[in-house]
């Protein structure tokens, strides 16, 4: 079963009707919502066939409504009316349950000052996106057209609001010509100029205990910065990491995980496809303490682990899997492209890997290929990372050897060698 069709049955039982809105639970008690979850939950983790014990309750929110640090408004104009809406057009009169307050106060703001640009300046406006922290704030303004009248009026614009608001701290414009409805479209044109800073710095900045993480205005950023601190406790409580360990934060973004666990283990290894991410990661990483490597690849398929293993063994002379690695691994929602556990099993042969699933229905697929691979689930912690909504985070730990499984065949056999490049023998280890 999906966990959508579980979240319904759970809401069904307990006489919740969810509706069509992305916030169903956003306007009923907080306790009511966990029931339901709960329930769902179980009846989900049942039908994955994983053992009631080994899941853990859910891990509720500290902060349930008000939360979101991230929100984005589109602009309409019609026949000379302003008015700013949620990405799917619907209207956003008033602040959604949440997200904070000031954030609807600041579209307001916003809302005033574009009625009072030029009918062309207000043509060019595409959405409005605030993000960061519940102190700091980052403005991006997305636009269709770029040119120095449009730098200009928009510099005027967002001084004022940050006179209005100091917690806006730094204001950004993202160049999207072709007016997506995502408000920061990964398939924008790489010609020409793709951002301009209006004020500020191209990051922001939060800390959670002794580790401060450095953000890019861009790069991606929970939307539940009150909860982060508990899911960066539970993924420390699963990997259970040691001094002998060599941590690998796979899809590592700006290093939320490996800095919170660098001062445990020997080494961080650090992957994204973002230089500038990449580049954050590193110095959060470092200035938890710990000693990072970190590298830029995008992973699109099996290939590219193998890429980084290529990599690794270059810098360090010496196969990686030698070592007592642990992996932590946080995909987008959609999940592993293909054949990327498997090469993450055969080229780094983790102890541990805690996998982090923002899309549920992919535990399944996944599962089953640790599986294939000889890894076993030990551990499964339920966390509400995105309370009003039914979506649900899920960390799950796979233990080398837990689980006796032969992998699948592979398609077509592989060399056992390659031009230029030391041989792969012996369960995918680099021998010299």
């Amino acid at each position: 079963m999906t966990f959508e069709q579980c979240m319904a049955d759970a809401a069904q039982h307990h006489r919740v009707s969810l509706g069509n809105g992305v916030e169903p639970f956003a306007r009923i008690a907080y306790d009511a919502e966990l029931l339901i979850k709960r329930d769902a939950v179980a009846k989900f983790t049942a039908s994955l066939k994983l053992p009631s014990s080994l899941v853990d309750a859910i891990v509720p929110a500290p902060m349930p409504r008000g939360y979101r640090t991230t929100s984005r408004r589109r602009v309409r104009v019609r026949t000379g009316a302003v008015e700013l809406v949620h990405g799917d057009g619907s209207t956003a009169d008033g602040a959604s349950p949440l997200e904070p307050e000031l954030h609807s106060n600041i579209y307001t703001h916003l809302t005033a000052a574009i009625k009072r640009l030029t009918p062309p300046m207000r043509q060019v406006l595409n959405h409005m996106i605030l993000r960061g922290s519940y102190e700091e704030i980052v403005l991006i303004i997305n636009v269709t057209e770029l040119n120095a009248g449009v730098v200009r009026s928009l510099r005027t614009m967002s001084e004022h609001l940050r006179d209005a608001f100091p917690q806006v701290q730094h204001a950004w414009i993202y160049h999207d010509p072709k007016g997506s409805r995502y408000y920061l479209d990964l398939e924008r044109p790489a010609t020409g100029v793709g951002a301009k800073k209006l004020f500020g710095a191209s990051a922001w900045k939060y800390a959670i205990g002794p580790v401060q993480y450095q953000v890019g205005v861009f790069s991606f950023s929970q939307v539940n910065l009150s909860m982060v601190e508990n899911l960066v406790a539970v993924v420390r409580d699963h990997a259970e990491c040691t001094t002998d360990d060599v941590l690998y934060d796979i899809y590592c973004g700006y290093g939320l995980f490996g800095a919170a666990l660098a001062s445990s283990v020997q080494r961080v290894v650090a992957v994204d496809g973002d230089e500038a991410t990449v580049d954050n990661a590193r110095y959060s990483i470092r200035r938890a303490g710990g000693t990072c490597t970190a590298l830029t690849q995008v992973i699109r398929s099996g290939n590219d682990i193998d890429a980084i293993v290529r990599s690794l063994y270059r810098i360090a002379r010496k196969d990686p899997a030698e070592a007592s690695n642990v992996v932590v691994i946080d995909p987008p929602r959609s999940g592993t492209a293909e054949r990327v556990i498997a090469e993450i099993a055969s080229g780094l042969q983790p102890r541990r890997v805690v996998e982090v699933y923002c899309g549920p229905d992919e535990i399944y697929r996944s599962t089953r290929e640790w599986r294939q691979a000889g890894y076993g689930v030990t551990r499964v912690t339920p966390v509400d990372l995105f309370p009003g909504t039914t979506s649900m985070e899920f960390v799950i730990t796979y233990d080398q050897g837990a689980v006796v499984a032969a992998p699948e065949p592979r398609s077509s056999p592989r060399p056992t060698s390659r031009q230029g490049q030391p041989p792969r023998q012996g369960g995918g280890r680099w021998r010299r």
